[in-house]
């Protein structure tokens, strides 16, 4: 009599190729994540410079820490989806924490370099210029932030990857710190109170 023919190993590369297509997601959304954040960090620092803001600055500082995080949490994807190796026994999956903690000490020596330039504005005087163009970029950002972080989280959620997770995260909190520096430039632009621009600008790398 004929054994019966288990399910079993038809079930275990489905599983796999579920797992492969997961993975292969989350790389593709990693690498949209780079470069959303390599357009927005553009715009943004040619922004800065046009207007002399610092809010503007600030979130262009953040973008650059973003970009940064992004790079990271591509390559850790990709090395946390390897096979384990003689050197790696247990896989590669320990290389998606290290974004997180390299993305954390970041954003800490930049925001000590904002929160001073800032307090400089603040003590000598501040003064934006084109403010139109900041309240057009803070827009942009806002939007793209806002799309891409939501294929992102769903991404992370079905591949289960910290790394993207994380950068969701922090694209989620870019959209919020995009629209504070919109709102700010628009009291600036009706008031003309020049001194909110560095209050903005450490407002939003202290909540960065």
């Amino acid at each position: 009599m004929e054994a019966p023919v288990s399910g079993n190993p038809a079930g275990t590369n489905e599983a796999g190729e579920n797992t492969s297509n997961s993975r292969q997601e989350a790389v593709d959304m990693a690498r949209l994540s780079v470069g959303s954040n390599s357009f927005l960090l553009t715009i943004k620092l040619a922004v800065s410079i046009i207007t002399g803001s610092v809010s503007v600055l600030s979130e262009a500082v953040h973008t650059g820490v973003d970009l940064l995080a992004a790079v990271i949490a591509n390559v850790s994807i990709r090395k946390s989806a390897a096979p384990p190796d003689e050197i790696h026994k247990f896989g590669h999956g320990k290389f998606e924490n290290l974004s997180g903690t390299i993305e954390a000490v970041l954003i800490f020596a930049i925001t000590l370099i904002i929160i001073y330039e800032a307090i400089l504005k603040i003590l000598y005087g501040a003064k934006v210029e084109y403010i139109w163009a900041g309240l057009v970029v803070m827009g942009i950002s806002t939007v793209v932030n806002f799309i891409v972080s939501k294929k992102l989280m769903r991404t992370a959620k079905k591949s289960e990857s910290l790394a993207l997770e994380a950068d969701a995260f922090h694209l989620s909190l870019d959209v919020y710190t995009s629209l504070g520096v919109f709102i700010g430039l628009a009291v600036i632009q009706v008031t003309g109170m020049m001194f909110l621009d560095p209050i903005i600008a450490i407002f939003v790398v202290l909540i960065a």
